[in-house]
């Protein structure tokens, strides 16, 4: 799936020919008063150029197409960057009469505001709803209001079980964690062990990123010293750290499978301690400083400012191109080092 790119206009085939608007008219519409041989030259230059009639567009100023965009106000530098990439593409596509609204909720556990940003997207007659999905697995009231209004649903960030939604749009997870497994078996020696550090065990995106680095880990023969919740909280990523540090000495490594990677770097910078590897999740300039000083050895990209975008793609194409798209839209994770951090 590619992003918009600029429409070609009759002004772009107006200004390569170098004749007037109404020729080109004429010569795309089959209308009289212009040769054969000019129409001709129109409707090549047309093809070469990519023009296309844009018959949707016009149908639009009539029907435009409006959308909610249900996301926590909680994490913005992750959020912040799916929010660039809706914006990036509602921009692009702003030709096609399609925009987007923001129906910001507290956090990531905020079911009673979701809920109800779900409900006034439906009263505010939203032709469709992108929802990055709360973490509380165990209610399912905004799965059943999605269900039953009828509206076209894109989950975004990472799935919502149960959600009759048109496509999701998200990281690869699993092989999210198989990439950090991997990465790990060349920074620690075999007999030390791995610890996970995950928001929520039952969460979708991280039970799988769970599934693929333990898929990992024993391909390559490392030792487990346990999955650990967060609930990305970074009090708790920092005590944690220190209770692992301190009691588990043979502890070699934590792969931090969500963007909580900051308070972890904290505690081991400011007890000076370089001898457990770390491999991270997402870039942020926090991160990206941490990388530098080497207390971070890798951190596995996400891309959020693309799933945004993919996001928004995925609803012009169903509602306004009328094309098929996948039910599953998963973007390849990446592998970010110190040698090419300042590239992302």
């Amino acid at each position: 799936m590619g992003f918009a790119m600029k429409r070609i206009t009759v002004k772009d085939l107006a200004r390569e020919l170098n004749v007037s608007l109404n020729t080109i008219n004429k010569g795309l519409n089959n209308k009289p008063g212009i040769s054969e041989e000019t129409r001709q030259k129109i409707l090549a230059t047309a093809e070469r150029m990519g023009y296309r009639v844009n018959r949707v567009a016009q149908s639009l100023a009539r029907n435009p197409v409006r959308f909610g965009i249900i996301m926590p106000e909680e994490w913005p530098e992750y959020y912040g960057s799916l929010k660039q990439g809706i914006d990036l593409e509602l921009d692009a596509l702003r030709d096609y009469n399609i925009s987007g609204e923001y129906y910001m909720v507290p956090g990531l556990h905020s079911k009673i505001e979701t809920s109800q940003a779900i409900r006034q997207c439906i009263n505010d007659r939203m032709s469709a709803i992108i929802i990055c999905p709360p973490q509380d697995v165990d209610d399912a009231s905004h799965v059943h209001i999605l269900n039953e209004s009828g509206i076209p649903v894109i989950t975004l960030g990472a799935d919502l079980p149960g959600a009759n939604r048109l496509c999701c749009v998200r990281v690869n997870a699993h092989v999210s964690g198989k990439l950090a497994a991997e990465f790990m078996k060349w920074l620690i020696d075999r007999e030390r062990t791995l610890a996970v550090f995950i928001g929520n065990k039952d969460f979708n995106d991280h039970k799988e990123k769970v599934d693929g680095f333990l898929e990992g880990a024993r391909a390559n023969g490392l030792r487990m010293e346990g999955i650990f919740e967060t609930q990305d909280d970074p009090d708790v990523a920092y005590h944690l750290t220190g209770k692992l540090v301190r009691e588990r000495p043979e502890l070699g490594g934590i792969y931090i499978a969500t963007g909580n990677s900051i308070a972890v770097c904290r505690y081991m910078e400011g007890n000076n301690i370089h001898g457990v590897r770390i491999v991270g999740t997402d870039i942020f300039s926090e991160i990206k400083e941490y990388v530098k000083r080497d207390f971070i050895q890798g951190v596995v990209f996400q891309d959020p400012v693309r799933q945004g975008r993919y996001a928004v793609k995925a609803i012009h194409d169903a509602l306004i191109a009328n094309a098929s798209i996948e039910e599953n839209i998963l973007i390849t994770p990446q592998l970010v080092l110190k040698s090419n951090i300042e590239y992302y």
